[in-house]
């Protein structure tokens, strides 16, 4: 049984792994969405707005 567990670890090992790449690039994504939206807004104020 010592392999199987040890097989179990490493796929552990593996997902953590890969949920801290995924939650660092989700974190990008969200701090560019969030730059991009203030551009936006800030481009509407400096254009007089959406008439």
């Amino acid at each position: 049984m010592q392999p199987k567990k040890a097989a179990e670890q490493a796929e552990l090992e593996g997902l953590h792994k890969r949920l801290a790449w995924l939650e660092h690039h989700l974190s990008r994504r969200d701090a560019a969405l969030e730059v991009m939206g203030k551009a936006n807004a800030l481009l509407e104020l400096l254009s007089g707005g959406a008439d």
